[in-house]
């Protein structure tokens, strides 16, 4: 049985919950006007997995999105994104979220 890498992985379960984040184009009216609009963040957390390999900063920027705002996420992508948590073994760099963090 061949596994796959753990990087492939993270980016096509990034991949899935963004796309499922990005079809919510109502939430964008519940931007703050001094926010990147929503076709501004979503596109650059697409940059930010599809060709900066960023994927940390993918993640953090989409948890922050979900917390945030009212996306809706279905019960598959909310499977993925927590295990793109627990590959990744953290959940953000914000000192509220140390507690997650077991890469220590």
């Amino acid at each position: 049985m061949n596994e796959v890498p753990a990087s492939v992985l993270v980016e096509a379960n990034l991949s899935e919950i963004l796309s499922e984040v990005r079809q919510q184009e109502h939430v964008d009216a519940t931007f703050p006007k001094d926010l990147l609009s929503f076709p501004e963040q979503m596109a650059q957390v697409q940059e930010w997995i599809e060709h900066a390999g960023e994927y940390g900063i993918a993640y953090e920027s989409l948890v922050s999105l979900l917390e945030r705002f009212p996306f809706k996420l279905s019960s598959q992508r909310s499977v993925k994104l927590l295990e793109v948590g627990l590959l990744m073994r953290f959940k953000t760099e914000r000192p509220e979220d140390d507690r997650f963090d077991s890469r220590s």
